[in-house]
């Protein structure tokens, strides 16, 4: 009789070490499968052109993006002219923050005949200056700057 006890002891602990070790490799082959496409991963180097979409992902066409967007000079200009026109955005550019970039925020639309539309109504302009830099959204369909983010790198050093 206690022979049987013994038996089925091991063969519990024996069940229980295999669902657990199950789950741990469940476990990393979901880790395995989360980063199979490093370019999906969310960046915190830079910031964003694009709003963020579920918890984080596919963040536009950023530096590591999809396809590179190529960007005519009368879109660029139409888009400086506006940045110029601020009062706000002019102070930073007179303050001496350049220009680095102008990325459009293109939209892809499908109507209901399944036309599909693509247009580029806002960009994201990027200025430098020594380790400061800001971002301005701009709307080109309303010829207006939309929102200005600027960031102030201080290293100090002991």
């Amino acid at each position: 009789m206690e022979t049987k006890w013994v038996v089925i002891a091991v063969v519990a602990a024996l069940a229980v070490a295999v669902v657990a070790a199950s789950a741990v490799a469940l476990a990393q082959a979901s880790q395995a499968r989360r980063n199979w496409r490093p370019w999906l991963a969310p960046t915190n180097d830079a910031p964003s052109a694009g709003a963020p979409f579920g918890k984080g992902w596919l963040r536009g066409f950023g530096r590591r993006g999809f396809f590179a967007v190529e960007v005519s000079e009368e879109f660029t200009s139409k888009v400086l002219n506006i940045l110029k026109s601020d009062p706000d955005a002019s102070k930073l550019l007179s303050e001496g923050y350049n220009v680095t970039a102008v990325r459009p925020i293109v939209t892809l639309s499908v109507a209901g005949d399944g036309t599909v539309t693509l247009r580029a109504t806002q960009a994201v302009v990027t200025l430098r200056k020594d380790s400061s830099w800001a971002v301005v959204r701009v709307d080109v369909a309303q010829g207006k700057v939309v929102s200005i983010v600027t960031v102030t790198r201080t290293v100090i050093k002991k």
